[in-house]
Protein backbone atom coordinates (compact mmCIF):
# COMPACT_ATOMS: atom_id res chain seq x y z
CA UNK A 1 0.00 0.00 0.00
CA UNK A 2 3.09 2.32 0.88
CA UNK A 3 4.44 2.26 -2.91
CA UNK A 4 0.97 2.64 -4.23
CA UNK A 5 -0.13 5.22 -2.59
CA UNK A 6 3.27 7.76 -3.32
CA UNK A 7 2.68 6.85 -6.62
CA UNK A 8 -0.73 7.94 -7.04
CA UNK A 9 0.52 11.36 -5.17
CA UNK A 10 2.75 11.71 -7.56
CA UNK A 11 0.31 11.39 -11.04
CA UNK A 12 -1.94 13.65 -8.78
CA UNK A 13 0.80 16.28 -8.64
CA UNK A 14 1.54 15.84 -12.10
CA UNK A 15 -1.96 16.44 -13.35
CA UNK A 16 -2.31 19.56 -11.10
CA UNK A 17 1.02 20.97 -12.73
CA UNK A 18 0.12 20.13 -16.15
CA UNK A 19 -3.40 21.65 -15.59
CA UNK A 20 -2.08 24.68 -14.46
CA UNK A 21 0.78 24.76 -17.20
CA UNK A 22 -2.16 25.11 -19.60
CA UNK A 23 -4.29 27.52 -17.65
CA UNK A 24 -1.38 30.36 -18.04
CA UNK A 25 -2.54 32.68 -20.40
CA UNK A 26 -6.06 32.40 -20.02
CA UNK A 27 -8.30 34.51 -18.13
CA UNK A 28 -8.01 34.22 -14.30
CA UNK A 29 -4.51 33.79 -14.24
CA UNK A 30 -4.19 29.90 -13.78
CA UNK A 31 -6.29 29.96 -10.73
CA UNK A 32 -9.69 28.84 -9.86
CA UNK A 33 -11.23 25.91 -12.82
CA UNK A 34 -9.50 25.30 -15.58
CA UNK A 35 -10.59 23.46 -18.99
CA UNK A 36 -8.07 20.45 -19.45
CA UNK A 37 -7.58 18.73 -22.53
CA UNK A 38 -10.50 16.43 -21.81
CA UNK A 39 -12.93 19.31 -21.10
CA UNK A 40 -13.05 18.05 -17.77
CA UNK A 41 -12.89 21.16 -15.10
CA UNK A 42 -10.27 20.45 -12.72
CA UNK A 43 -9.83 22.64 -9.34
CA UNK A 44 -6.70 23.22 -7.68
CA UNK A 45 -5.88 21.09 -4.61
CA UNK A 46 -4.40 24.64 -3.42
CA UNK A 47 -7.21 26.42 -3.15
CA UNK A 48 -9.42 23.80 -1.72
CA UNK A 49 -10.64 24.53 1.98
CA UNK A 50 -8.76 23.16 4.75
CA UNK A 51 -10.33 20.32 6.57
CA UNK A 52 -9.70 20.24 10.19
CA UNK A 53 -11.93 17.80 12.72
CA UNK A 54 -13.51 19.65 15.62
CA UNK A 55 -15.43 18.69 18.51
CA UNK A 56 -19.10 17.88 18.17
CA UNK A 57 -21.79 20.83 18.92
CA UNK A 58 -21.97 21.59 22.38
CA UNK A 59 -18.36 19.61 23.44
CA UNK A 60 -17.88 16.35 24.61
CA UNK A 61 -19.00 15.15 28.05
CA UNK A 62 -17.23 15.99 31.37
CA UNK A 63 -15.38 13.00 32.71
CA UNK A 64 -16.51 12.20 36.31
CA UNK A 65 -13.77 11.50 38.60
CA UNK A 66 -15.46 11.02 41.73
CA UNK A 67 -17.89 8.52 40.54
CA UNK A 68 -14.29 6.40 39.40
CA UNK A 69 -13.36 4.47 42.37
CA UNK A 70 -9.57 5.35 42.02
CA UNK A 71 -7.29 3.70 44.88
CA UNK A 72 -4.39 5.73 45.81
CA UNK A 73 -1.20 3.63 46.00
CA UNK A 74 1.67 4.43 48.41
CA UNK A 75 2.05 6.94 51.71
CA UNK A 76 0.52 9.92 51.51
CA UNK A 77 2.75 13.18 50.88
CA UNK A 78 3.16 14.43 54.61
CA UNK A 79 4.17 10.53 55.59
CA UNK A 80 7.29 10.75 52.71
CA UNK A 81 7.94 14.22 54.29
CA UNK A 82 8.47 13.13 57.45
CA UNK A 83 10.57 9.56 56.90
CA UNK A 84 13.09 11.82 54.33
CA UNK A 85 13.23 14.01 57.37
CA UNK A 86 13.43 11.49 60.50
CA UNK A 87 15.82 9.51 58.24
CA UNK A 88 18.15 12.85 57.39
CA UNK A 89 17.76 13.78 60.92
CA UNK A 90 19.08 10.56 62.43
CA UNK A 91 22.03 10.63 59.67
CA UNK A 92 22.98 14.27 60.42
CA UNK A 93 23.55 12.55 64.61
CA UNK A 94 25.07 9.08 63.41
CA UNK A 95 27.47 12.06 61.23
CA UNK A 96 28.28 13.95 65.17
CA UNK A 97 28.69 10.73 67.38
CA UNK A 98 30.86 9.72 64.90
CA UNK A 99 33.12 12.78 64.80
CA UNK A 100 33.15 13.42 68.52
CA UNK A 101 34.20 9.55 68.73
CA UNK A 102 37.21 10.53 65.80
CA UNK A 103 38.13 13.50 67.83
CA UNK A 104 38.02 11.64 71.45
CA UNK A 105 40.43 8.66 69.81
CA UNK A 106 42.37 11.58 68.55
CA UNK A 107 42.87 12.90 72.13
CA UNK A 108 43.81 9.47 73.85
CA UNK A 109 46.10 8.88 71.23
CA UNK A 110 47.88 12.54 71.52
CA UNK A 111 47.62 12.15 75.44
CA UNK A 112 49.49 8.84 75.09
CA UNK A 113 52.20 10.54 73.27
CA UNK A 114 52.46 13.17 75.41
CA UNK A 115 52.73 11.00 78.50
CA UNK A 116 55.61 8.65 76.85
CA UNK A 117 57.36 12.10 75.27
CA UNK A 118 59.67 12.06 78.77
CA UNK A 119 60.43 8.60 78.27
CA UNK A 120 61.69 8.37 74.88
CA UNK A 121 63.45 11.83 75.07
CA UNK A 122 65.42 10.42 77.93
CA UNK A 123 66.39 7.39 75.38
CA UNK A 124 67.25 9.64 73.35
CA UNK A 125 69.48 11.65 75.54
CA UNK A 126 71.16 8.22 76.55
CA UNK A 127 71.47 7.58 72.82
CA UNK A 128 73.33 10.86 72.51
CA UNK A 129 75.22 10.88 75.24
CA UNK A 130 77.24 7.17 74.00
CA UNK A 131 76.76 9.03 70.24
CA UNK A 132 79.22 11.85 72.00
CA UNK A 133 81.90 9.85 73.57
CA UNK A 134 82.18 7.34 70.55
CA UNK A 135 82.62 10.89 68.79
CA UNK A 136 85.11 11.90 71.00
CA UNK A 137 87.08 9.06 71.30
CA UNK A 138 87.44 9.23 67.66
CA UNK A 139 88.39 12.25 67.43
CA UNK A 140 91.44 11.57 70.08
CA UNK A 141 92.48 8.51 67.74
CA UNK A 142 92.77 10.51 64.96
CA UNK A 143 94.16 13.82 65.66
CA UNK A 144 96.45 12.66 68.58
CA UNK A 145 99.15 13.64 66.12
CA UNK A 146 98.48 17.07 65.43
CA UNK A 147 100.31 19.72 68.18
CA UNK A 148 97.85 22.25 69.90
CA UNK A 149 94.56 19.87 69.25
CA UNK A 150 92.07 20.12 72.08
CA UNK A 151 89.55 17.24 72.12
CA UNK A 152 85.75 17.89 72.12
CA UNK A 153 86.82 21.94 71.79
CA UNK A 154 84.74 23.75 69.13
CA UNK A 155 86.35 24.94 66.06
CA UNK A 156 83.31 27.21 65.30
CA UNK A 157 82.53 30.41 67.21
CA UNK A 158 79.57 29.44 68.24
CA UNK A 159 80.44 29.05 72.22
CA UNK A 160 77.42 31.04 73.38
CA UNK A 161 74.74 28.83 72.31
CA UNK A 162 74.55 25.19 72.28
CA UNK A 163 73.81 23.00 68.88
CA UNK A 164 72.53 19.62 68.49
CA UNK A 165 74.23 17.22 67.00
CA UNK A 166 74.37 15.87 63.34
CA UNK A 167 75.03 12.38 63.10
CA UNK A 168 76.96 11.21 60.28
CA UNK A 169 74.77 7.91 60.21
CA UNK A 170 71.28 7.18 60.06
CA UNK A 171 70.35 5.61 63.47
CA UNK A 172 69.26 2.63 60.75
CA UNK A 173 72.78 2.28 59.28
CA UNK A 174 73.92 1.26 63.18
CA UNK A 175 72.36 -2.26 62.54
CA UNK A 176 73.52 -3.08 66.40
CA UNK A 177 76.95 -2.18 66.00
CA UNK A 178 77.78 0.01 69.05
Amino acid sequence: AGPMLCAARVAVRASTAGARALNVGRPGGGRGLASGPSGRHIRSPELEPIRQEMPPEGGYPEISFESQNVKTRGPPGWALWLGLTVMTFWGLHRVGVGNQQRTANKNEKREARMSIAPYLQAEEDVTYHHYLLARLEDEARIMKGVKGWKVGESVYNSKDMWMGPTPLRHPRDDCGEK
